[in-house]
């Protein structure tokens, strides 16, 4: 609400600093046929002179409404230029025709009919160009406040998202798991223990280098996301299957940092992973978006779970690309569908600087 009122506010000081600025030359005018009654020209009287001045300000209040306003430009597709330029022209020719229905300008002050009619055209013309390259400015301006706290909010959501994703990690059930993983492992395999550590820290290593990326190419996420299956599939040895069927070619393609990991994840945290009940999750791509499934076998109590994190993915995705995850829920399975990116614009940090 404080901010449809700041907007008002502008506008209406804009359009008031601009009827004020057209009608400098008429005031002038009007102050030198005063002090120069020898020159037979007629005056102007102030309530002539307000009259003027109240329907200045409307057209140039109007004429910012109307170009600011964003609910008019989406519909009208009047981001596009050429699209613009024939709306105000039109309202241009509605207005010149209301205000001669009105009798504004009034002829009878006129010297001549020709060149007042011709002087009124210009000055309304000049009015309402100055209008629209008002309102030009003002929309970059907020575009671009906008877009500001929009990279910072995408920051502050990916370093919260590698925050939880972190702490869920140095959790010490995570922990001890792992570690009783690894305790398991090493009298038996050697080499499947130090796989498992070097696993055990790419994913670390990972998830404290990726806090400053809004983007991450899918071949990075899938790196990571690996290492990180791989340690599950040696903690649920036979009670877990991972499937992934993701088409290299979307491998270049950008998604947001500790992403599919949540969704791997989510799953795990959900559902019951034992030899009754075997837990499969499936990676595949479809029509650009990356699905994470997995059968349904959800668990009477789940332990540390805020619930946060698939509202914090999309509220990432909003930030990025205005597009909302899907959640699909059968009686068989759950997935989750992200967007991949092909292209993406790197916001600008400038909360954060290196020394």
């Amino acid at each position: 609400m404080s901010y449809l009122k700041k907007n008002k506010r502008v506008l209406l000081l804009v359009a008031l600093a601009i009827a004020v600025f057209m009608m400098l030359p008429r005031m002038i005018i009007a102050l030198y046929v005063k002090a120069n009654p020898h020159l037979g020209i007629g005056e102007t009287t102030w309530l002539n002179f307000s009259i003027k001045f109240i329907y200045s300000f409307l057209i140039a209040w109007f004429f910012l409404w109307i170009n600011v306003n964003r609910f008019i430009r989406k519909p009208l597709n009047t981001f596009k230029r050429s699209h613009r330029i024939l709306l105000n022209i039109l309202l241009l020719i509605i207005v010149k025709y209301s205000l001669k229905l009105l009798g504004i300008p009034e002829e009878k002050e006129a010297v001549s009919l020709k060149a007042t009619a011709f002087l009124f055209n210009i000055s309304l013309i000049i009015e309402i160009a100055f209008c629209i390259f008002a309102a030009e400015i003002y929309t970059l301006l907020i575009s671009n406040q906008q877009e500001k706290i929009n990279n910072e909010k995408l920051l502050k959501a990916n370093a919260e998202a590698t925050f939880e994703a972190l702490k869920t990690q140095l959790n010490p059930h995570f922990l001890f798991n792992s570690l009783n993983t690894i305790n398991a492992m090493i009298d038996n395999d050697a080499k499947a223990t130090k796989r498992f550590v070097s696993n055990m820290s790419n994913v670390y290593r990972y998830l404290l280098s990726s806090t400053a990326k809004p983007v991450i190419t899918l071949t990075e996420e899938m790196e990571f996301t690996t290492a990180y299956i791989s340690m599950l599939l040696e903690r649920h040895t036979g009670n877990l299957f991972v499937n992934n069927t993701v088409p290299y070619h979307f491998y270049s393609y950008l998604l947001p940092p500790v992403s599919i990991q949540l969704l791997v994840e989510n799953a795990i945290k959900h559902n019951v992973v034992s030899s009754r009940s075997p837990l499969t999750i499936t990676i595949r791509v479809e029509e650009e978006r990356l699905i994470v499934s997995n059968t349904i076998n959800i668990k009477k109590q789940i332990s540390g779970s805020t619930g946060t994190g698939l509202y914090n993915l999309n509220q990432r995705y909003l930030y990025l690309c205005n597009t909302e995850i899907g959640i699909t829920k059968t009686e068989e399975d759950f997935s989750v569908s992200i967007p991949l990116l092909k292209t993406f614009e790197e916001p600008v940090n400038t909360s954060n600087k290196t020394m």
